[in-house]
């Protein structure tokens, strides 16, 4: 099979047979359980024909009463839910990820051994993520023989083939939402294959997604960006989420809309969907979220302002003193 790098990006391209609906798979700790709920009910929504939906959710940490208010965060009915817990210490204890990332993020590389044998595909989402239409298309596109399906890295496939790192491919995708054939997962050895990259790599950048790219590449399909929106950390996604009739929106980076205080545009917009879940902001919440964020945009522009005043002063100052230099040499010359 060619790389990925040698054809168009896909569409989702029915096939003649229609291939069943689901599972769909997140993986979260509680740290993690507002935006999964949030995740979770934008999936809901926004595919009232599929239910109930075959969720499963990988998690570490999660008590009932957590587990109960994340599914009580869905519509009556959409979803059937299965939960299944890990111990990342057990297998990840020994690998890095870069600040503010859980070590949950090595579970989707165990994804197969939570479904069935008899389950031949499967949708692999972050929880930082909100989906905005149908996931039907994708369980009839055709994979041409591809172990996955994916988008690439807004910010990495751009300096994939360049980079001074241990890490050789010809594109890099983004692990936030990954569409799995799973019976050429299982037969190629996927899991252990990317297990055996981070023992000989443990520090490699950006953990599991270096290895799920090192032991795919050439062999992943290449979906429409609309299948996973990365986006600066400054852009509104709102008007963009219209104009490009986008599927999937990730909110890859540390700005993260539903931090206390976060300066993100997408505020509004994100807690729209959380909104009707049950962890749905209290009137306090909010206001405080509000005040923090007012907060953060006065220091924002305070800081900016004093490197302004300095930048200013530099040159001013080196406007005085060029005179005086060259008055100083002609008093020596």
């Amino acid at each position: 099979m060619a790389g990925a790098g040698n054809r168009p990006a896909a569409a989702a391209t029915p096939l003649k047979t229609h291939q069943g609906f689901g599972p769909i798979v997140f993986a979260a700790d509680a740290a993690f359980a507002a935006p999964l709920a949030t995740a979770l009910r934008s999936v809901a929504e926004s595919n009232r024909q599929a239910w109930p939906l075959d969720i499963h959710v990988i998690n570490e940490g999660m008590d009932e009463a957590i587990k109960q208010r994340i599914a009580g965060s869905l519509p009556a009915n959409s979803a059937a839910m299965t939960w299944h817990s890990i111990d990342t210490l057990s297998f990840a204890s020994r690998f890095s990820t870069r600040p503010g990332i859980s070590k949950m993020t090595f579970a989707r590389l165990l994804l197969p051994r939570f479904l069935p044998a008899t389950c031949n595909r499967a949708l692999y989402l972050d929880a930082d993520i909100l989906v905005l239409d149908t996931l039907e298309p994708l369980w009839n596109l055709d994979l041409d023989g591809a172990i996955i399906a994916a988008v690439p890295d807004y910010w990495l496939d751009r300096v994939a083939t360049k980079s001074s790192r241990a890490l050789k491919i010809e594109r890099y995708f983004n692990a936030g939402m990954i569409f799995l054939n799973l019976e050429k997962w299982r037969s190629e050895r996927i899991s252990e294959r990317a297990l055996e990259y981070l023992d000989q790599f443990p520090t490699t950048e950006y953990a599991d997604q270096d290895a799920l790219n090192f032991v795919c590449d050439g062999r992943w399909k290449e979906l429409q960006q609309a299948w996973n929106f990365q986006f600066e950390p400054s852009q509104a996604i709102a008007p963009i989420a219209r104009k490009h009739n986008l599927k999937i929106v990730h909110f890859a980076t540390g700005v993260k809309p539903w931090k206390p205080g976060s300066l993100s545009p997408n505020v509004g917009f994100y807690d729209a969907y959380r909104a009707r879940t049950r962890f749905a902001l209290t009137h306090r919440e909010r206001s405080s979220s509000a005040l923090k964020r007012i907060c953060s945009r006065l220091l924002v522009r305070s800081v900016l302002l004093r490197r302004m005043k300095s930048w200013v002063k530099s040159i001013g100052d080196g406007r005085s003193l060029k005179p005086a230099k060259a008055n100083r040499g002609s008093e020596h010359g």
